[in-house]
This record gives C-alpha cells, structure tokens and sequence, in this order.
C-alpha cells in the first residue's frame, strides 16, 4: 500500500513522539542512562546559543550526529579532514546517550558539541534556529525523521554517512518500511559502507542519492592501530617470543567456552601454542570464574597485573586490566574476537589491521566487516569448539594456508581505507549546489 508521506508525518508527531514522551518518562524512574540524558538537556538551548554566540566570522556549522561513543569513534576521521578541507565550516557534534557525550568531552578534536535535542517538532526546530548549520550528517544508524524533515524544508543538505542496513533489519518490513520511506526518502545524500547495503536501500529510496563510499571506521581503525603501543610495554617478551599466540580479544563467557577448550585440545600437539585471554569486562568475579575454568582442563594461568616484570610459565596469560587490547594484537598469530555469542561481534578491525585470520562466533550480521572477512577468506564463523580446534589446526599445520589468510585479514582494512575523502567529496558537492541554489 502506497501511503502518502504526510501520513506518516502526521502519524510520527501525533502518535509516535507522544508515545516516545510517555515512554521516556517511565524509563526515567528506573533507569539511571535515561534519567542522565533527561536530565543533561535541562539548558540545552541556552548552551546552543553561547555555541553560536562564540562561532568565529565567516565560518557555518555542520552538525555530525553520532548516537553514541562508537559512531563518534567512526566520526573522527571526518573531524581532522572537514578541518582541513573545509575550514569555513565548524563541526557541531552530537550525541543521543550519557555514554556518548563524555568521549565528545575529551576529544582534542572536537570544537563544538551537545546533546541532540529529543526530536518532537518544535526542539528540532529551535535547534535548527540556533546553530543555522550548513548541513547535517547522521553516522551509521541514528537518523531522526522530524530532524530530516526540518532540514529538507530548510534546503540544507543532510547526509546518512556510513549507513548501514544489515540483513535483519526491520526497516524493509510492515509496518517499519512506509514509515522509514517517508523520511529516509527525503535525505540529500545516502552514504553507504557496501554494495548490499545499497541495494537494501534501493528498495526503500531513489537510488539516485544512494552511494558506496566505504565505511570511515577503517580510517580511523588504521590512525588508532598505528598509534598502539608496542606489545612489550605490557608482555613480557620471552613469555610470546617464539611463540604463536592466540589472542581471545574481547571475550565473554560463553567465548571462552569456546576457545578454552580448542585451545586445550591444540595445546598437546603445538606445544608453542599460547593463549592470551582479554576479557570484555574483567571483573574479579569474572576472572576468578576464568581461572576455574582454564584449571579444570588442566591449563597453567597467571594475571597480568600480578607478575610484576617476571616471565611467567604459563599457556594462558589473563589480562586483568582494559585498554591495552589493540597493542596486544600485536603480539598475536591469529585471534578470536568476542561478543557474537551474545549482542554481537566486537571490533574485527583492530585485529585486521595486523593481518590477522580472525575467529569469532555466528551473531555478527550487523558487522559488515566481518561478512567481508568471511567472504574474502580471512576470517571464520565458529559455533563450537571443534569448529575453532578444526580451522586453527588447519592453520597451525599449514603456514601457506595461514599467510592466504592473513593477506586476506589485511588487505581488507588497506582496501577499505580512504572513506572519509570520498564523503567529504559528496558534501563539498552538495554544498556548492546549495550555494549555487541560494544565488539563483
């Protein structure tokens, strides 16, 4: 059924927002993110006024939604380049959860930013009112139909920048897709990461403003990689040195359950086989559980934090402390990336980066990275842990099989790269048609 687009406007501020309003108002009781974000945008507006009072002569905002820290993390590379290529123009940064503003707070990068306001009709139009942007670009998921809307009536142009429409996505169903038509048809510009997300979106909008232009996370994947510190700042080298290590990067239970136990069964054959486990979140409940397990199939274990400068040894070395994951890819000969077994797969480009084959479980369709990994031959779904035993002793036998796959892991990311000037290209497009538009 062909339902007009002012229809689903109508339908979007008269049922769904009131809907959101009541819903957020419940939530706010018993979830603290909720109550911070309510809360943080008490003076949003007066905020946004002093944001446009301080806006040097001669240059324009444009805002850069990213719904929460890694969409933002995806935006950076765009920050440094917009700087650069189009210094008349101001970066105005947003963010939709608590979690999201406090990377916003901290990064050198970023000049100016907020809070999106909640997206009734009269807050996106003060805030369009305030800041008088450019245009406005939305990072890979977070598009807001009445922000897209208000922008149109504006003229201004307004992006949809690594846009990604995996192959679960309820956008395509009833009722979803007359209601995301009707605002994601009204985009200036669809900016996708791979050619299947285009031809999902095709059947949603005019193919004409739909581009591939690649994802701008690679960029950033490859500025943050090369900046990683040596793994011996945190290994001691001679407990990886000559050895091939398997690193659990990200791990969560039941990741463990799965590598734990195809680690154990390599072990006897490759006795230079070594296991670095790098939990998500390592609690002490958490590693306590961890070495319980790794004892009861006979594995030898220390912590990290807990050799103070000597070399343990141990088969397993458990990394008890965060943010040191991409330097310890380093030390890796292949890796096993965590999350799939539950809301998803984590980064899969960290470990890329350093020609890694990579590993990981079957919940990973909203990573396009990862499909191309598997597809390319770089990477592999694995759903017990004889699958892992199986694909690792391949590799482990086989060190021509093991270089295709390397190659493969890493010459993903080197191809994926450059993103972020081909969307800068299609803004600079469209802000000399809106230019030339204005002047007519």
């Amino acid at each position: 059924m062909n339902v007009p687009p002012s229809f689903w406007y109508g339908f979007y501020n008269l049922v769904c927002i009131p809907l959101l309003y009541v819903g957020m108002q419940v939530a706010r009781i018993f979830t603290p993110k909720v109550r911070e974000g309510i809360r943080g945008r008490v003076g949003l507006f007066r905020r946004l006024a002093q944001a446009r009072d301080a806006l040097e002569p001669g240059r324009r905002f444009v805002v850069i939604h990213c719904a929460s820290a890694g969409e933002f993390e995806a935006a950076r590379p765009l920050l440094g380049a917009l700087k650069k290529r189009l210094p008349h123009l101001k970066a105005h940064v947003t963010c939709y959860s608590p979690s999201g503003l406090k990377p916003l707070s901290r990064a050198a990068e970023v000049e100016s930013y907020s809070y999106l306001p909640f997206d009734d009709r009269r807050s996106v139009r003060r805030f369009l009112d305030l800041l008088d942007p450019a245009a406005v670009l939305f990072i890979k998921h977070d598009v807001w139909p009445n922000m897209v809307w208000a922008a149109q009536a504006r003229g201004l142009p307004a992006l949809w920048v690594n846009a990604n429409l995996h192959s679960h996505t309820r956008r395509l169903s009833f009722p979803f897709q007359g209601m995301n038509r009707a605002f994601l048809d009204r985009l200036s510009a669809i900016l996708t990461v791979g050619d299947d997300h285009a031809l999902r979106l095709s059947r949603l909008v005019n193919p004409g403003v739909i581009e591939v232009t690649g994802d701008s996370r690679y960029d950033r994947t490859l500025e943050r990689m090369a900046g990683a510190a040596s793994p011996a700042q945190h290994l001691p080298e001679a407990w990886s040195q000559g050895r091939r290590v398997i690193v659990g990067g990200s791990t969560w239970g039941p990741d463990q359950r799965i590598l734990v136990p195809a680690f154990a069964r390599l072990k006897s054959d490759f006795p230079d086989l070594r296991l670095l486990l790098v939990p998500h979140e390592p609690g002490e409940e958490f590693l306590t559980d961890t070495a319980a397990y790794l004892e009861a199939y006979g594995l030898t274990h220390a912590r990290l934090t807990r050799l103070n400068g000597t070399s343990p040894d141990a088969e397993v070395l458990v990394v008890d402390k965060v943010g040191i994951l991409a330097a310890l890819y380093r030390s890796a000969w292949a890796a096993y990336v965590g999350g799939a077994f539950g809301h998803g797969v984590h980064s899969v480009l960290e470990p890329a980066v350093f020609h890694l084959p990579l590993f990981f479980g079957p919940k990973h369709y909203m990573s396009h990275e990862a499909g191309a990994l598997i597809q390319r031959g770089g990477a592999w779904e694995v759903g017990s842990p004889a699958d892992l035993e199986a694909r690792l002793r391949l590799l482990l036998h086989d060190e021509q099989a093991w270089k295709r796959a390397a190659e493969a892991s890493g010459g993903l990311v080197q191809n994926g790269a450059g993103a972020t000037d081909r969307i800068l290209d299609r803004l600079e497009r469209l802000l000399a048609t809106d230019r030339t538009d204005r002047q007519g």
